[in-house]
């Protein structure tokens, strides 16, 4: 038996699909439930795609998942893969920890060592916040000055963890198929604001603290390498018309030739010790043309994952087709199961 948390737009309506058409037991669950443990007895394995857009998850999800698995029970996703999701504070000091080949960063909860640093400093440097996905809450600085500035409201009123809801309208426009597709959005648009203002008014405003992070120039994409288990997913992402940022965009090029495999390799690594079930890469090259992690992600858009041409398995070889990130991971998940029994009943004997 497995449990499901169902939540409408999550990974959980492909893997209750998949259940119900290979036979595999399971029963639906309410993570965000008082008595989420309760209704653990009897269940193996826990699958709940939590989402950082959904306030109570973004709160609660890490810690359910630590009670959850003190209990004997599987979880995705695991506490090592996901508690570092939508906080790049985490982020950073976690590759640092198994020397990843990290953009270099650098993080300040004292206004004075920031100040200092600033006016060391050479520019541009990219400002973000410890939050936020699709390049919200992400600047580039061009000068001390602006540095300066952006320091005075950190560690002054701070930033709303949300941008406002018109951010980005350009881009969502943009990515506008047809006349059908406006009009889905269109109907989606009740919800988006509520999911909006739960945003905005739930989460705390971001203060007491400045992320610095090198500029990468020469980028005209980064490349995202979705690592899943013994499967490295990539396509490259085109920087929005007139921006440095890619995330977002929705500009996806899914020519795998075009993926640096260096790339690929620093991917298995990092995601191997960090003892990941799934990691999103994003990559960047400096001036010496070596790839540099600049973010890493549990979550990710399966669709985009789907839409890649194959995968890469962790000797190199390349597996043609198109597959649903959800399948590998509840595939991955199903194997650890049956390791464990095999384990259980070796030592029986």
């Amino acid at each position: 038996m497995i449990g499901i948390h169902d939540s409408p737009g999550s990974f959980s309506a492909r893997w209750i699909e998949q259940c119900q058409q290979k036979g595999i037991s399971f029963k639906r669950l309410n993570c965000l439930s008082t008595d989420i443990i309760q209704q653990c007895s009897g269940v193996r394995a826990v699958f709940w795609h939590w989402i950082h857009e959904n306030v109570p998850e973004q709160l609660v999800a890490r810690q359910i998942i630590a009670a959850l698995q003190e209990t004997g029970v599987l979880v995705f996703p695991s506490v090592l893969t996901c508690w570092h999701y939508d906080d790049k504070i985490a982020q950073k000091f976690l590759l640092e920890a198994v020397a990843a080949p990290l953009i270099p960063t650098w993080v300040f909860t004292d206004r004075d060592e920031a100040n200092e640093w600033v006016a060391r400093a050479t520019w541009p440097k990219v400002f973000k916040l410890r939050c936020g996905a699709g390049s919200s809450n992400v600047w580039l600085v061009r000068s001390r000055t602006q540095a300066q500035t952006l320091l005075r409201r950190a560690f002054g009123r701070g930033f709303a963890a949300r941008p406002g809801y018109l951010y980005d309208a350009r881009t969502r426009a943009r990515k506008v198929k047809d006349f059908r597709d406006m009009w889905r959005k269109l109907l989606r648009g009740p919800q988006s604001l509520i999911t909006f203002l739960q945003m905005r008014n739930g989460l705390p405003r971001q203060k007491r603290y400045a992320y610095f992070q090198e500029f990468m120039p020469g980028n005209a994409f980064d490349t995202r390498i979705t690592v899943i288990g013994q499967r490295a997913f990539g396509y490259l992402r085109k920087n929005r018309p007139g921006d440095f940022r890619a995330s977002g965009g929705g500009l996806p090029v899914y020519e795998e030739d075009r993926i640096d495999k260096r790339c690929v390799e620093i991917a298995f690594e990092v995601a191997e010790k960090l003892g990941t079930q799934s990691l999103a890469f994003d990559f960047l090259f400096d001036a010496k043309h070596e790839p540099k992690i600049g973010e890493i992600s549990y979550g990710f858009v399966a669709s985009m994952v789907h839409a890649c041409n194959g995968y890469w398995d962790r000797r190199a070889s390349w597996h043609k087709g198109h597959f649903w990130p959800q399948d590998a991971i509840l595939e991955d998940v199903l194997t650890v199961l049956g390791d464990r029994d095999k384990r259980e009943s070796l030592l029986s004997l």
